[in-house]
């Protein structure tokens, strides 16, 4: 019987990654590194198109929400570093789905820009002047598809595929994340699905590309828990 494809990405064995894995995972890391550094450049108008529905209207601004938003920033590097360190092949996959994530998205944001309608934020608290600094430090374009919400889904299901006990939860704080985009007026509802569907064919496609690479081979070394 074939080994499943989930298998080939989590199993734990006796052999640790070799040179030729870290190389890779390494490579991939700074393939999407380089990426990161086209948003700035495409984070400007004209917008091509306006995505709003009825419905956005309806979604209320909760600043507090501000805080799983930019946990996301510290979420992603600190996921792929421990999946480098126990999961080498988790890490290759998660990477590489950001790499399919960005390459899709910067399409858009290079044919078709959008661009969010933000509120004033006007209060004195400090999730309103957190916010105040969000929407300062990144301009309003670069929206749809949300890579908020796409490296959210990235990082939940590879931690649910690593089968860590801690996985449901972290798969929960990027849920929170992904709402997060709403109601701190980042992204509208198509910007939030769109990066959703992205995002989940990114890790399909790139877990079923790690896994073909892998099978055969003996499992890598790391710990279950």
């Amino acid at each position: 019987m074939a080994t499943r494809v989930s298998d080939v990405l989590v199993q734990s064995g006796a052999r640790r990654p070799g040179c030729r894995d870290l190389a890779v995972t390494a490579g991939l890391a700074a393939v999407l590194g380089g990426l990161f550094l086209l948003y700035g450049p495409l984070n400007q108008g004209p917008a091509a198109w306006n995505v709003r529905t009825p419905l956005d209207e309806h979604v209320p601004l909760v600043t507090p929400m501000v805080v799983p938003y930019v946990s996301a920033l510290a979420l992603g590097p600190l996921t792929l570093l421990y999946f480098a360190a126990t999961r080498v092949r988790l890490a290759q996959s998660a990477l590489l789905a950001g790499i399919a994530l960005l390459a899709v998205a910067y399409l858009f944001y290079f044919f078709a820009q959008t661009r969010m309608d933000r509120p004033e934020v006007t209060g004195g608290d400090p999730f309103s002047a957190l916010l105040r600094t969000v929407y300062g430090s990144d301009d309003a374009y670069n929206c749809f598809p949300s890579l908020h919400t796409g490296f959210s889904v990235v990082i939940g299901v590879h931690w649910l595929w690593s089968g860590h006990r801690a996985g449901p939860y972290v798969a929960g704080w990027c849920c929170l994340i992904i709402a997060s985009t709403l109601l701190v007026h980042q992204h509208y509802l198509a910007d939030m699905l769109a990066g959703l569907a992205v995002a989940g064919a990114a890790c399909l496609l790139a877990r079923r590309t790690v896994a073909a690479r892998h099978t055969g081979e003996p499992p890598e070394a790391g710990d279950g828990t």
